[in-house]
């Protein structure tokens, strides 16, 4: 193989190189989830392909500044449980201010309190509440809490173990 410094084919790379860090950073902006002070802020997302994580996002919404839009999703109405519904009716019960559609959700930044929740027997919703409760003021309760060992046995022991304060049973 042989190399030669050439400085215009240098120059050339090195203007390619920065295009695509240009390219890059503003596809990074465009679905960035925090501001440039670091402040987590509301983006619609399309989760047609994970409707797993409704539940979940639906709790980092009511935290995210501005409004967050959970769309194009209506299979999670077909899940263990109406996800859709669920998370809207329970995380209104702890005072979120929360939009129900007909394929997803629009969560507005809202101050969570802790509130009696029904865990619908629904894993992915009872790991979602226990997220909203450790964020929240005050004490959450979740029934249908055992529901969790169905896809994270362990799920109680872990959290304590980073530092939540759980307990079942209780």
């Amino acid at each position: 193989m042989y190399a030669k410094d050439n400085k215009a084919q240098r120059r050339q790379w090195e203007q390619r190189v920065e295009r695509a860090r240009y390219e890059v950073d503003l596809a990074r902006r465009q679905y960035d989830a925090v501001d440039p002070e670091n402040r987590l802020v509301g983006r619609e997302l399309d989760l047609n392909n994970t409707p797993d994580a409704l539940p979940a996002f639906a709790v980092v919404g009511c935290y995210a500044q501005g409004q967050t839009v959970l769309g194009n999703v209506a299979q999670a109405r077909i899940k263990e449980t109406d996800r859709i519904k669920v998370m809207a009716e329970e995380l209104t019960k702890m005072g979120a201010q929360i939009e129900e559609m007909d394929d997803g959700l629009i969560i507005h930044q809202s101050n969570l309190t802790g509130a009696h929740v029904h865990g619908h027997h629904d894993h992915r919703v009872v790991m979602a509440l226990s997220l909203a409760g450790m964020m929240a003021d005050g004490e959450t309760k979740i029934d249908t809490a055992e529901s969790v060992d169905i896809t994270f046995p362990g799920y109680v022991e872990k959290m304590c173990q980073l530092g939540a304060q759980m307990q079942v049973g209780v």
